[in-house]
């Protein structure tokens, strides 16, 4: 009995123990945590600039037309230790946007931000959520057309398109797709002669004939061929331009153009048939020309076939002198010496150039008159000095070679000029003219 209550007691004294160390303990951690917030309190901060994604959109729908862009990130309210929070960053934080369960229409979506720190808690987000308005995405077969824009040349027409393939596939918001009755490719015909192959991409038109825009098209480009047939009774020949005679002595022809550089004629088919691929003009004489002619000339045709429009067409020949070179000896002048000073020598006294030109130009140069040679010697003092030669030369000429390329000029101090003595001259007298009396006639008898 006395064993029972010993034991009984001591397991009250050891229960009253734990009690106290259990108490004990939980006062140190009170006490811990007391001081470690007073080092590092917990506190809240504002984060601005988290990105955000948008993840899980259905495969089946796509955003509205109307849709508003969807913010790129969010700022966001967090609270934690200081201490942790001053060293926090936007890349810390994930935030989405998560469509997994959308469905077409209007929506609210919530922004969900999730903290990478463990000891972060996120308590607010700026904004919390965004409207999202989704359609339905389809997909349909629409056909192609060609646009034809322009008309061939007068005397061919254009055949039936060939397009391949006929029709394409286009993906996007229902509302669009619905919107498109047709795809188009543009092909320009003018003034086209020969069939028309084009590959290019598609534009989509609604019922009113309005491009429709942000649709997927499938294959995107086409391609068309455009048959070109010419008109029985009509065909086309080139302009062949007839020359006469020969420019003047030292010219040359350098081109001949003639527009336009067809024709179409019409008239006999069995002539037309017949008759060459090309068409002369009536001869332009060009004899004895030195500049460019420009003539208008009519074309030689069979009675039995005339031109669409203008019977005459525009020959242009180009006539330029012939070029040449010259060699040609100058004896250079001085300029710009000071007047104090003298050119003593030049070595050496003359220069040969070659010059380069038009053949009549080269032909009329003279050598120190139209063509010059002069040596600058402005601020030149005495002695010895290499100075280049400048060319004076005529429009159109041209320097190819200069031999030599420098001289030697050898500049001294002006001499002063001396007075040389001359002798005295002595006058002599002069003799004094005398007087001779003139004879005087002796009145006769019977003179009045």
């Amino acid at each position: 009995m006395n064993n029972g209550r010993a034991a009984a007691s001591r397991s009250s004294l050891w229960l009253g123990r734990l009690g106290t160390l259990a108490l004990a303990f939980i006062l140190a951690v009170i006490v811990w945590v007391v001081a470690m917030q007073q080092q590092n309190p917990i506190v809240t901060l504002l984060i601005s600039g988290v990105p955000v994604t948008v993840q899980n959109l259905p495969p089946d729908l796509v955003y509205a037309e109307q849709q508003p862009n969807l913010p790129t990130s969010v700022d966001i309210r967090v609270r934690g230790p200081q201490g942790i929070l001053n060293t926090l960053s936007p890349s810390d934080f994930t935030a989405t946007i998560d469509l997994s369960g959308a469905k077409a229409g209007s929506q609210e979506t919530p922004i969900v931000v999730q903290s990478n720190v463990a000891s972060v808690k996120v308590l607010n987000v700026y904004p919390e959520a965004v409207v999202v308005q989704l359609v339905r995405k389809v997909e349909k077969e629409v056909p192609v057309t060609a646009n034809l824009i322009g008309n061939p040349p007068f005397g061919f027409i254009a055949a039936t398109p060939i397009i391949t393939p006929t029709t394409v596939l286009i993906r996007g918001p229902e509302p669009k797709v619905e919107e498109v009755v047709r795809a188009e490719i543009a092909v320009r015909l003018t003034d086209a002669r020969k069939d028309v192959k084009i590959t290019d991409f598609v534009t989509l038109r609604n019922a009113y004939g309005l491009l429709v825009s942000g649709l997927e098209v499938d294959p995107p480009t086409v391609s068309v061929q455009v048959p070109i047939e010419q008109r029985q009774g009509f065909a086309e020949k080139t302009v062949l331009p007839k020359i006469q005679g020969q420019p003047a002595i030292n010219y040359r022809i350098t081109g001949i153009t003639v527009e336009p550089t067809t024709v179409t004629l019409f008239g006999d088919p069995g002539t037309l048939n017949g008759m060459p691929p090309f068409v002369e003009t009536v001869p332009v004489d060009i004899s004895g020309a030195t500049e460019d002619i420009e003539e208008r000339v009519p074309i030689v045709l069979p009675e039995s076939v005339a031109a669409v429009g203008a019977q005459a067409v525009v020959v242009h020949v180009r006539i330029e002198p012939i070029e040449g070179s010259l060699t040609m000896t100058l004896r250079p002048v001085i300029q710009g010496l000071d007047p104090t000073l003298a050119v003593e020598s030049v070595s050496p006294e003359t220069i040969d150039v070659i010059l380069q030109g038009p053949l009549p130009k080269l032909q009329s140069l003279t050598a120190d008159v139209n063509v010059r040679a002069v040596l600058n010697l402005s601020g030149l003092d005495v002695g010895a000095h290499n100075a280049i030669p400048i060319l004076v030369l005529p429009e159109g000429i041209t320097v190819q070679t200069v031999l030599p390329e420098a001289v030697q000029v050898t500049i001294i101090i002006k001499p002063t000029p001396t007075a040389t003595p001359t002798e005295p001259v002595l006058k002599s007298a002069s003799p004094v003219p005398t007087a001779t009396p003139a004879p005087t006639s002796t009145p006769t008898a019977g003179s009045k």
